[in-house]
């Protein structure tokens, strides 16, 4: 039977282990909030079933990640897991007090009590983690996600190696660019690179981490020179789409796109036929557009969900050179422009077509 495995109720992130082919579509979470000195019912959300993840090391494991609104408090909350049918599987609790009430919702009446197995106990480090098949019992917080090392749950917005990026003294793949180095902005603003990292991520084998191949943008896909070559970035990578359509919809022209959204299977596609890839993050003083292969695109954003995407070692390099990130709310300027979830992607993808065919006309 599914269970929770780890979650953070700072960056809504929740995933689920569950059994090869158990069927977890129809499956959701409803969210307990402090009340009084009970937890009442808030909302809930579906599983995301659509990209099981198997760890090399454990077949008999499939984990599933949603992103789902928990509630953020440090007293008394909680969240059910619920299955097709509507009955309850499980209910985890957390917060400061070991031993409370569900109010609502289909886990009414739960206690949460470390005797029950169900608390999760008070954590300073954001994630509540747990082994499949074992209890939440006491405190079970962990720096990281508490995943099998070789599953993550989120790819950082990157760059593959070979992408050519505008500089001041023309344009550098961005493998060779180090700390230190100018690029270009698309206004043509110089700016520093204050860090860069990379990670290399190899498919091969039954369990290759397939959800991290990476988004082939084909030549010309936006128009001549946009881009003026293939361009490969990480599937999270946001890529700058622009026309009168978008400030219509969402009240600016330029908007921002994940390249796993825009996804057509002609002229941008996933690649499935690599073996390996390199991706590097260029990290600015600001979140910044770059020229990647003639198309603008964004240098990395440490946002929450992106930092924890992060191995421990280059989480660790960034927040000491940007020690403010250690907050659960960054200082870190705000994205540059509008992000589109992807429902709204498909609103801008064809506001592009609309755009291109008016050109043509």
């Amino acid at each position: 039977m599914a269970e929770v495995v780890s979650y953070n109720p700072t960056l809504g992130i929740i995933t689920i282990a569950a059994a090869p082919g158990e069927d977890v579509s129809g499956w959701s979470f409803e969210s307990y909030e402090k009340s009084g000195s009970h937890a009442t019912f808030l909302g809930s959300g579906s599983v995301d079933f659509s990209d099981p993840q198997v760890s090399a090391s454990d077949p008999s494991v499939v984990y599933y990640t949603s992103n789902f609104g928990l509630t953020t408090g440090n007293s008394r909350d909680a969240v059910a897991l619920i299955d097709g049918n509507g009955d309850l599987v499980e209910v985890i609790g957390w917060g400061n007090d070991s031993s409370y009430t569900l109010i609502g919702g289909t886990a009414n009446g739960q206690i949460i009590s470390g005797s029950s197995g169900n608390y999760a106990g008070d954590n300073d480090q954001n994630w509540y983690s747990k082994t499949p098949g074992t209890n939440w019992n006491g405190n079970n917080g962990s720096p990281d996600n508490g995943l099998p090392d070789d599953l993550q749950p989120y790819t950082p917005p990157c760059f593959a190696s070979g992408t050519l990026i505008a500089t001041p003294s023309g344009r550098c793949p961005v493998e060779t660019l180090r700390v230190g180095d100018t690029v270009l902005t698309s206004s043509g603003e110089p700016k520093t690179i204050r860090w860069i990292g990379a990670r290399t991520i190899y498919f091969s084998g039954d369990y290759s981490p397939n959800h991290l191949r990476p988004i082939i943008i084909r030549k010309d896909a936006y128009g001549e020179g946009r881009p003026d070559q293939d361009l490969c970035v990480s599937p999270q990578h946001r890529i700058v789409l622009s026309s009168e359509w978008n400030d219509l919809h969402f009240g600016c022209t330029d908007v921002l796109v994940a390249a796993k959204h825009l996804v057509n299977e002609t002229t941008i596609l996933r690649d499935e036929n690599c073996t390996s890839i390199k991706y590097v993050h260029l990290l600015l003083d600001q979140h910044e557009l770059l020229i990647s292969n003639g198309l603008a695109s964004e240098s990395f954003y440490p946002g929450p969900v992106t930092l924890a995407s992060l191995g421990a070692a280059q989480r660790s390099e960034l927040m000491e050179i940007f020690p403010e990130l250690h907050s659960i709310e960054p200082s870190y300027e705000k994205a540059c422009l509008p992000s589109l979830d992807r429902w709204e992607a498909c609103i801008a993808v064809s506001g592009q077509k609309v755009a291109r065919l008016n050109q043509r006309a």
